[in-house]
């Protein structure tokens, strides 16, 4: 997790304790900066270790230690083609044993070279930034999963306050912002997705497997019939859901007739029978 809240928050350099949380600003993944951060200071040591004493590790001292573990990945992976040759010797197994956790961070020379072992320094270079997902869409979808957070739960505290003042239908503004609302809650799932899925990149299984190592035997035509079963399957309930929220918008909460809404108040029910006759 360390390397997601790094990437999240563009952590570029370790911060003294407690660390500044940046709210907005323009990640520079060349430059290793934000430009134009807006911080909070002490509020992201303090929400991410509860402590005030704890650093939170950037990404610079985190490729360090990616890239001496992409080191000791290659050391396995020379012992571990030993061992499979049946060189297996109690010293061989041992000096495996020792390095044998950095394993997977060795594989990701795999999409360089076919002998992990000959990798050059620009190659193991290369693989230490590909192993931290990209600071850009990380850093962004966060704060859009989050922004939509804060502007529901803003629409909802308005709402229930002038709800509960009976003047909710006098504030057509906050009734425009809460059906303007409505695609706030997909559009923070889907990015909150895209924080959880793509913030695990480049791995597969953690530390273990590279996501590009990690093929699948299904056919092309076998990923287009189960994508099509699935778009036709979620189009149809899009629809049905579609159609019941405006059958139901369009009768509005007094249909339930539990004499507190709008149209069923005194001095709005009498109006509505005038117009009726």
């Amino acid at each position: 997790q360390k390397v997601k809240l790094a990437t999240i928050e563009a952590e570029w350099h370790t911060e003294e304790a407690p660390a500044a949380f940046t709210m907005l600003g323009i990640p520079d993944s060349e430059e290793q900066v934000t430009h134009a951060a807006v911080k909070i200071p002490y509020a992201l040591g303090i929400i991410a270790t509860r402590s005030l004493d704890e650093q939170v590790i950037g990404i610079s001292d985190l490729e360090k230690k990616h890239e001496k573990r992409i080191r000791n990945g290659m050391i396995a992976y020379e012992y571990l083609e030993k061992l499979r040759a049946g060189d297996d010797t109690p010293a061989n197994i041992e000096k495996f044993d020792n390095v044998k956790d950095d394993l997977g961070y060795g594989l990701l020379l795999k999409r360089y070279t076919p002998n992990v072992v000959d990798a050059s320094e620009a190659q193991i270079q290369q693989a230490v930034k590909d192993s931290f997902p990209k600071v850009g869409p990380m850093f962004w979808s966060f704060r859009i999963m989050v922004g939509c957070g804060v502007i529901m739960l803003g629409v909802f505290i308005l709402s229930f306050y002038y709800n509960a003042h009976r003047i909710i239908e006098q504030k057509r503004w906050l009734l425009w912002a809460a059906v303007l609302s409505i695609p706030l809650p997909w559009i923070a799932i889907e990015f909150g997705w895209i924080v959880a899925e793509y913030g695990r990149q480049p791995w597969a299984i953690s530390e273990v497997l590279p996501t590009f190592l990690a093929t699948s035997s299904l056919t092309v035509n076998d990923i287009l019939i189960s994508l099509t079963g699935f778009i036709i399957f979620y189009t149809g309930l899009a629809i049905v859901e579609a159609w019941l929220m405006i059958k139901f918008i369009k009768q509005g909460p007094s249909s339930l007739h539990t004499g507190k809404y709008h149209f069923e108040l005194p001095d709005h029910s009498s109006a509505a029978k005038g117009e009726l006759s």
